[in-house]
């Protein structure tokens, strides 16, 4: 029976990365053949830097400061995320609660420079402490590990942006190409089918050109799956973020999790 629920609570964390399928991506950003910036913006704008270069530049800001962060995604697989980002210091922290299948899993995630803590509510056969992550033990392409690169949950993302144009002021459109992050849970590409290619996003920035908001329409695209679209937020640029070390028990999370992270 133990070994029966705690495979529950490795197919429940799976869910979890599943919903939060737009955590990470791969590629550079760029502007395809033919994408250009809308004449309305270039007329508002005659200066204004190209609308990939502008994108590249806001999300790089995010490694230069801290601030704060909201995701949310609504429908059958919902999710509402909130946390604290500081770039300069590698550090994030983030509380997660997914909600699908008719239950709510919470998800805690502490990352110091190159250590990780997670800590699971809700998910049967998970340890209820908080658990110290070996990134050692991960696979090249875990979720966890490529999380590293981008506590900012949005650069690697966004890396994979093509066609992107002005969409007024300091606001630019595109599609991302999902295939090719690493992270893409096997279900959602298989959902997202032919249009993983080409998920339509938004982005827009503030007067200091820095990534205030982000929507990516993985509802659009896939409307039979029950989701809205997923956005994301940051706020509070350069206020002070506290991001420590789990107090209290800790330990080392079980190799059955590490293979599913």
């Amino acid at each position: 029976m133990y070994v029966r629920t705690r495979r529950l609570g490795v197919a429940a964390v799976g869910l979890i990365a599943a919903a939060a399928l737009v955590a990470g991506c791969q590629a550079t950003p760029k502007t395809e053949a033919g994408a250009t910036p809308s004449a309305a913006a270039s007329s508002q704008a005659p200066t204004q830097a190209s609308a990939a270069d502008a994108l590249s530049a806001a999300t790089t800001k995010l490694k230069t400061t801290t601030a704060k962060i909201t995701m949310t995604m609504g429908g059958t697989a919902s999710m509402k995320a909130t946390g604290s980002l500081d770039g300069p210091n590698k550090k994030a922290a983030m509380n997660m609660v997914i909600g699908a299948m008719g239950q709510n899993l919470t998800m805690d995630t502490v990352q110091i420079g190159d250590e990780v803590w997670l800590k699971y509510a809700g998910v049967p056969g998970l340890p209820k402490d908080w658990m110290h992550v070996d990134i050692t033990k991960l696979g090249p392409n875990s979720t966890v590990r490529k999380s590293l690169e981008d506590p900012s949950f949005s650069e690697n993302l966004l890396r994979s942006a093509a066609q992107v144009s002005w969409d007024g002021t300091n606001k630019v459109k595109g599609t991302l190409d999902m295939t090719k992050s690493p992270t893409m849970n096997p279900a959602a590409a298989a959902a997202l089918g032919d249009k993983a290619t080409a998920v339509p996003f938004t982005a827009a920035f503030d007067d200091q050109g820095r990534l205030v908001n982000m929507t990516v329409a993985v509802g659009e695209a896939v409307p039979q799956a029950g989701i809205t679209d997923m956005v994301v937020a940051y706020s509070g640029f350069g206020e002070p973020v506290t991001v420590e070390k789990p107090a209290g028990k800790v330990i080392e999370a079980p190799v059955e999790l590490l293979a599913n992270l």
